[in-house]
């Protein structure tokens, strides 16, 4: 073997070492690239009851979108994790804790009240991002795909009408990240807890006419796109993966918080 050879030979292992020894960020999964489908590929218990305003149905067309991989937080940002952030940067606190600090005993909930800036500027902060909506929902299915929750089927056993197993769960205030069991990828209540800010402005019909590929959403809009369902959501009619929400980018709500991607 001629010194060239081997010197090539070396470079190779020395490469593969490398992509192999890769560490994903902490408390991030990594989701891999891939097709799934995102948007409501089924019927719902609500759909014959006509309960939901024809103009609402914004999960409709379902559409086979290709990502990239990338990363994206386990677990939704937590109250002593913002914290950090707002003394770093000397900013104003969510409003709801005493004095400006965290709520004795609520250091891991989920953290709330903050607007969709503030949860992008903090994402920034940790060298991350909002996800996109087609991101999130692709990562809250935990390769599950064309089914309603992280964890699959409808169970009528619990809460009637098709209600799912997470009605078993719903409190009065956010919870702890983690309470509960996490999907296939390793992320923690995407069902449950808060709602949470992505990065895309949000657009009734934006599925049908969605890019196929990476969608980054609408270049413009009155609304930010809010996922996931919280712990607010008395009859599970928003506890699904496909589920889309949207609101004010300044609001700070109680029921809305964030997971950062990258």
């Amino acid at each position: 073997m001629t010194k060239s050879l081997i010197f090539i030979t070396l470079c190779l292992v020395c490469a593969g070492t490398m992509v192999a020894q890769t560490a994903v960020p902490d408390n991030m999964a990594q989701i891999p690239a891939g097709k799934f489908w995102m948007g409501r590929t089924q019927s719902t218990w609500r759909d014959p009851l006509d309960v939901v305003p024809r103009a609402k149905m914004d999960d409709r067309p379902a559409n086979l979108i290709e990502l990239d991989a990338f990363y994206i937080d386990k677990t939704e940002v937590t109250n002593a994790e913002y914290a950090k952030y707002v003394q770093a940067k000397s900013i104003r606190a969510p409003w709801h804790w005493p004095e400006g600090k965290v709520p004795q005993g609520k250091e891991k909930q989920a953290v709330s009240n903050v607007s969709w800036y503030e949860a992008a500027d903090y994402c920034k902060w940790a060298g991350k991002r909002l996800p996109t909506e087609a991101e999130w929902e692709k990562a809250a299915r935990g390769g599950l795909d064309r089914k309603p929750f992280p964890w699959g089927d409808y169970d009528d056993s619990v809460g009637g009408r098709g209600a799912p197993p997470m009605a078993a769960l719903r409190l009065d205030a956010p919870v702890n990240v983690g309470s509960y069991k996490p999907n296939a990828y390793g992320l923690y209540d995407t069902i449950g807890n808060v709602m949470e800010w992505t990065n895309d402005w949000y657009e009734l019909n934006y599925y049908a006419f969605m890019p196929k590929k990476n969608p980054q959403g609408p270049e413009t809009g009155l609304y930010r796109s809010v996922r996931g369902a919280g712990w607010a959501d008395r009859l599970g009619e928003l506890s699904t993966t496909f589920y889309r929400n949207f609101s004010d980018p300044e609001l700070r709500s109680y029921t809305i918080g964030f997971r950062c991607a990258k």
